[in-house]
């Protein structure tokens, strides 16, 4: 029972700070209702995998914060794509059942934004010629013989 009331007072501090944040920013200028038109899905999906530069990130999420629509997309695509990169479920922020510090969401998103900060991720060229003449050298051997 106490859990429970643990998680009730984690989501509501994470809501006074998501207001506060979003209070300290101004008013919005149109809200929900006014927003006329939504993100492409491109966009949106651009955004999702980190490809935008700081300058578009930053429109994107001004849209974000006023339209619940292309933040519901913006979220199926970042779950779709980590099906595609087999993220486990369980170390998957968006699937666990209770809330994360805000500093490890903000994390994540900065890492999907801005891309990957680890050396695991690069990619090496290497030579198939080199191979191909190893084996050819060894036939020559063996006929040689």
């Amino acid at each position: 029972m106490e859990e429970t009331n643990n998680m009730g007072s984690e989501e509501v501090k994470i809501q006074s700070l998501l207001d506060a944040f979003l209070g300290s920013r101004g008013p919005l200028k149109s809200s929900a209702a006014e927003t006329s038109f939504h993100l492409d899905e491109d966009s949106l999906t651009a955004f999702a995998e980190g490809n935008l530069a700081e300058r578009e990130s930053v429109q994107v999420v001004d849209h974000l914060v006023q339209c619940g629509f292309c933040r519901h997309k913006t979220v199926e695509l970042v779950r779709l794509s980590m099906e595609f990169e087999g993220v486990d479920r369980e170390t998957n922020p968006l699937a666990a059942s209770e809330p994360r510090k805000i500093s490890e969401v903000l994390s994540g998103l900065l890492a999907k934004i801005f891309g990957p900060t680890s050396s695991d991720q690069v990619v090496f060229a290497h030579e198939e010629k080199k191979i191909e003449e190893d084996a050819a050298t060894d036939e020559k051997k063996e006929n040689d013989q």
